[in-house]
């Protein structure tokens, strides 16, 4: 296939970036006003999107850019830069990027709900499957009503979101991409798992205090540590923990076993953030911790997940694993320690799929879109797929 030519300075796209941007065009050209694109963590997003930014350009577009975490703001900017997309302000706080006159306006979804809204031709929302009240009433108001609003999402699956979004574009999915070499093979082992019979499942997701209870237990975390030192082949890691008191007790635990580790969470300060980032791509720290974070925007090389965090969840189980999709010079794959039972509950990361989105109805008690397996039949299911990585009866 012939890659669509680049705009300006813009790098060239890879073919499922072509064919993502191609596929998108052909939705809006069907008249839909709110195509959703899925992409999987990896894909080359934010080139999609500078693409898709720099052609609005050359018809004198003004484009709305939204990212739905403060953190994300700064980012977000530095990358369209480096894209070649330069004519960009900020819409956050009193941010110094601040300058309505740019034609792209990246704005973080807490500071739009508060202001007007700028002028725009085009609104492209980031991590679409937040789905903020606010966001949701801007795109339902009548007189946004023929402005496209472009979604974008590696787990477009949040209930509801059909309701708002008339067409999804499923750009790739992670196994291909693994396949084709964009994005990193994996293995998983899954030696311990908490006990979660007394734990209650509330709106659909294990219950946060009684699940922390379950989880935060000294053989459990100690099991971890001793399983990343026999399995993590010293990689650089990222640990996913249930609460903000198991991920620091993670982080101890790790710290009392000689290995550097960090720990950051949702109010750990922007700028304390990114001295842990660079001590840890500089490989002087060697395990970030964390709760409630680093699920999405996490631009690292990580070659191991430690997950470490019970979920029902399809949406935070694909957005934990795929922050150690991404390739990396001299990475050959990604290991994943799976210490939550989250494989055994939901699947392989690349086996979960859906090919509509969810318009909100009640759902079948048989789960809906996603086949339901019980838990030993998926065991047993994966460990005939990686079993030539396991190491006892429980690896995968």
């Amino acid at each position: 296939m012939t890659l669509l030519a680049p705009t300006g300075n813009l790098r060239p796209m890879r073919p499922h970036q072509a064919c993502a941007l191609e596929a998108l065009r052909a939705s809006l050209r069907a008249g839909n006003k709110r195509p959703l694109l899925q992409a999987p963590t990896g894909f080359g997003k934010t080139l999609t999107a500078a693409h898709i930014i720099a052609r609005a350009l050359e018809r004198d577009y003004r484009v709305v850019f939204t990212v739905p975490a403060l953190s994300l703001v700064e980012q977000t900017a530095d990358a369209f830069r480096k894209e070649g997309i330069d004519c960009v302000g900020v819409l956050q706080g009193d941010h110094a990027l601040t300058d309505p006159s740019q034609p792209v306006q990246i704005c973080s979804i807490q500071t739009l709900a508060r202001r007007e809204k700028p002028e725009a031709a085009l609104v492209i929302v980031d991590e679409a499957h937040r789905m903020f009240e606010s966001v949701n009433a801007w795109m339902s108001h009548p007189a946004w009503a023929d402005v496209p609003f472009v979604g974008l999402s590696a787990t477009p699956w949040s209930r509801g979101l059909g309701k708002y979004y008339d067409d999804l574009i499923v750009a790739a999915r992670a196994a291909e991409l693994i396949e084709a070499g964009f994005l990193s093979p994996f293995v998983v082992y899954a030696p311990s798992q908490p006990d979660l019979t007394d734990v209650r499942t509330v709106a659909g997701e294990f219950y946060q205090g009684e699940l922390a209870d379950a989880c935060n237990k000294s053989t459990l975390v100690g099991d971890v540590v001793a399983t990343w030192l026999a399995r993590g082949e010293n990689r650089p890691t990222l640990a996913y923990g249930v609460d903000r008191a198991h991920a620091e007790h993670l982080q101890q635990r790790f710290l009392e076993a000689g290995i550097a580790a960090e720990y950051i969470d949702a109010f750990t300060d922007n700028a304390v953030r990114e001295r842990i980032f660079r001590r840890f791509r500089a490989g002087v720290t060697k395990i970030i911790t964390n709760c409630a974070t680093l699920t999405t925007g996490v631009d690292l090389d990580v070659r191991c997940i430690i997950d470490a965090k019970p979920t029902k969840s399809e949406i935070l189980f694909v957005q934990t694993i795929g922050r150690g999709l991404r390739t990396a010079p001299g990475k050959d794959k990604l290991i994943v320690l799976d210490h939550a039972g989250n494989h055994l509950r939901l699947g392989m990361v690349t086996d979960i799929h859906h090919e509509h989105l969810d318009a909100g109805e009640r759902r079948a008690a048989s789960g809906g879109q996603r086949t339901q397996r019980t838990e030993a039949a998926a065991a047993a299911a994966l460990r005939g797929l990686f079993g030539r990585h396991a190491a006892d009866g429980r690896c995968l």
